[in-house]
C-alpha cells in the first residue's frame, strides 16, 4: 500500500499501525543505501508464527469475525479482494494471513540487503526496519566492514567467476554465490579506516566525494587481501568490463 492508504487505515483504527511495515522492493536498493519509495506492507503473519486472537478458531467464519473486530480498517481494506485472496496458494491459516515465515523478526532490525540482479555490487545497509521482498535478500547485520567488501570490485570479480551473466551485463547476486565470498578476519584497527569511509558515504550518499571514498575503500580492501598490483589490475579490469 502507499503512504496515503497507510495514513487512512491508521486514522480509521490506530491499531492498524501494528500491521503496517515499511517495504523495500529490489529496485529501491542502491549501492550503500536504499531509496524507500514510501510503500508499505500489510504484514499479518501466519497463525503458526504468531498467536492472534483468531488463531485457535476452527472455522474461518468465526476467525474472520474476530479479525474484523480486532483490526476493523485492515479487515475492510483487505475484504475488497477477499475472493482473490482466498484463491491464493501462498497464504497462512486464513485468507488474510501471509504464508509461514520463521524470520520476520530479522526484518525489524538493521540489515544488509541487495537485489538479485545488478551490473555492479549494490549492497545497502537498512536501518529503517523495512521489510524486503524476494528476490531481494537480507543479512541481519549492520556490519559496515562486511558491507565494504561486498560493495568492492573484488566481490564482483568473485561473483562473476560463478554467477550466470544476463543480457546487459547483469550478474546474479544470489545467496549461494554471495555466501562464498571470503571475508578476511582482521583487527579492529585495520577495519577502522574502512568503516570510517563507509560512514562518510552513508552520511552523504550524493556527495561528490563518494567516488574518492570508494576508491580509497577499495585500496584498503585490496591491501587486506594481499593483492599484488597485477592482481588488482585483473580485478578492476573485469569490474569495468
Amino acid at each position: 500500500i502507499d503512504a496515503e492508504t497507510s495514513e487512512k487505515l491508521i486514522a480509521e483504527d490506530p491499531k492498524s499501525e501494528e500491521l503496517i511495515k515499511p517495504w523495500l522492493r529490489g529496485r529501491d536498493i542502491k549501492k550503500w543505501t536504499a531509496e524507500w519509495a514510501n510503500l508499505y506492507l500489510i504484514n499479518i503473519p501466519n497463525s503458526s508464527n504468531h498467536h492472534w486472537p483468531w488463531s485457535d478458531e476452527k472455522t474461518e467464519s468465526k476467525a474472520n469475525k474476530i479479525f474484523k473486530e480486532t483490526f476493523p480498517s485492515i479487515h475492510a481494506h483487505l475484504s475488497q479482494w477477499e475472493d482473490k485472496l482466498i484463491k491464493r496458494d501462498d497464504q497462512g491459516k486464513f485468507w488474510w494471513e501471509l504464508r509461514s515465515c520463521a524470520y520476520y523478526k530479522e526484518f525489524e532490525g538493521p540489515k544488509i540487503t541487495w537485489g538479485n540482479l545488478a551490473t555492479e555490487p549494490k549492497f545497502a545497509v537498512d536501518s529503517e526496519l523495512c521489510y524486503v521482498s524476494a528476490p531481494a535478500v537480507i543479512i541481519p547485520t549492520d556490519n559496515l566492514y562486511l558491507l565494504s567488501i561486498l560493495n568492492s570490485p573484488l566481490c564482483k570479480w568473485l561473483i562473476a567467476l560463478q554467477a550466470a551473466v544476463r543480457s546487459g551485463g547483469f550478474l546474479e547476486y544470489k545467496p549461494m554465490y554471495v555466501e562464498t565470498v571470503p571475508i578476511v578476519q582482521t583487527t579492529d584497527k585495520q577495519k577502522a579506516p574502512i568503516i570510517e569511509h563507509v560512514q562518510k558515504i552513508l552520511a552523504a550518499p550524493d556527495s561528490p566525494d563518494v567516488p574518492r571514498l570508494e576508491a580509497e575503500i577499495n585500496s584498503l580492501v585490496y591491501a587486506l587481501y594481499g593483492l599484488t598490483p597485477e592482481e588488482i589490475a585483473i580485478v578492476e579490469g573485469a569490474s569495468k568490463g
